[in-house]
């Protein structure tokens, strides 16, 4: 079969291009390439540099050029076709979604009045991510805030999230490690940033903030702390040793997850004074029958209220005082600090 054969031939030339793009079709499958691609082409050897010379048949370059641009074609094909398969793998984030709320309390300090948490939860990504600037730094220094290095952090997180398009797959890890590279303010903070990738609960976590996941109100996994030794975590920074050191400090893994997980994300400021079982208890209190879609905005409050009580509270006996026991110091209460929590529940999208 050719496309040419119901065409008036003139000339010499156009009959050689004719009969190349005829066995290019003979040997093509029809469907392959001219009626599926809607796509059609010919190639006219010129004639003057052929005859010139009987060295030199341009019907030769003509007929190499036209299975050239189906091989072209072919690639392009290729390409669409591995283009539908990631778009089919991402059609199953359609199937879950996270929906979040936050709950942010800075301690009172009148230098820093803005504390040194940051955070973000960006819906349509399904993630969500904290920081915390680390106070030690901070206090060595009145110049450096390293509040102002957190939130710049969260930023470049948000942008590096804003590039890519809704329901597309998110790294967690390359997203942090972007943003770490991009911060510029002075400072250091810690950091974590989980993801919602189908049925699977992505994270890339440095320091001591972190999460936990809670099914029919019970936890069933806990994030891992990344720190040097007790109260000296790992932590971001913008000195010259920051794109040797990420790979090295940043933690991450993954979850399965199902529709009615509850994830709680937070800073120091709320894991070292709330242990799992009370968090468990506000979830029990929260989402009970008569509230069985209480948002998540109202949990989090709940939860902060709930640790910045245990943070001014002397006589409890925190995760905190208790890590503290276990590393050879004696520390009894709470420890006051900025308190960011994010909840964020896993829900079908249908």
């Amino acid at each position: 079969m050719t496309l040419c054969s119901d065409l008036s031939l003139e000339t010499k030339g156009q009959r050689r291009a004719a009969s190349v793009f005829g066995k290019l079709n003979f040997c093509i499958p029809k469907m392959c390439f001219h009626q599926s691609k809607q796509t059609i082409g010919m190639a006219d050897g010129v004639s003057g540099e052929s005859e010139e010379s009987s060295a030199i048949d341009s019907g030769i370059y003509a007929r190499k050029l036209m299975p050239c641009c189906v091989a072209n074609r072919m690639i392009d094909v290729k390409y669409e076709a591995a283009r539908d398969v990631n778009e089919e793998a991402t059609s199953e984030f359609d199937n879950l979604k996270l929906v979040s709320g936050c709950f942010y309390l800075p301690k009172k300090s009148e230098s820093r009045p803005l504390g040194q948490d940051a955070h973000f939860h960006f819906q349509t990504k399904r993630t969500i991510g904290v920081a915390d600037g680390v106070t030690g730094r901070s206090e060595r220094s009145v110049a450096i805030d390293s509040g102002i290095y957190a939130r710049e952090l969260m930023n470049n997180c948000v942008a590096k999230l804003g590039r890519k398009p809704d329901g597309a797959a998110v790294n967690p890890k390359r997203v942090l490690r972007t943003a770490h590279y991009k911060t510029e303010s002075k400072g250091s903070s810690t950091a974590c940033v989980v993801s919602l990738n189908g049925t699977r609960l992505c994270y890339a976590n440095v320091g001591d903030s972190g999460f936990l996941v809670f099914r029919s109100n019970r936890s069933v996994y806990t994030s891992t702390v990344k720190q040097r030794r007790f109260n000296h975590p790992y932590q971001l920074n913008n000195s010259g040793r920051r794109v040797m050191e990420f790979d090295d400090i940043a933690d991450e893994g993954e979850f399965e997850v199902e529709a009615g997980d509850v994830v709680v994300l937070g800073t120091d400021g709320l894991l070292d004074n709330l242990f799992a079982h009370e968090i468990e208890d506000i979830l029990e209190k929260q989402i009970s029958c008569e509230t069985p879609h209480m948002h998540p905005q109202q949990i989090a409050v709940a939860i902060g209220v709930a640790a910045e009580v245990n943070s001014r509270n002397d006589l409890y006996k925190s995760p905190f005082s208790m890590a503290a026991g276990l590393a050879g110091f004696e520390c009894v209460g709470g420890k006051y600090d900025d308190i960011t929590v994010i909840v964020a529940r896993i829900e079908s999208s249908h």
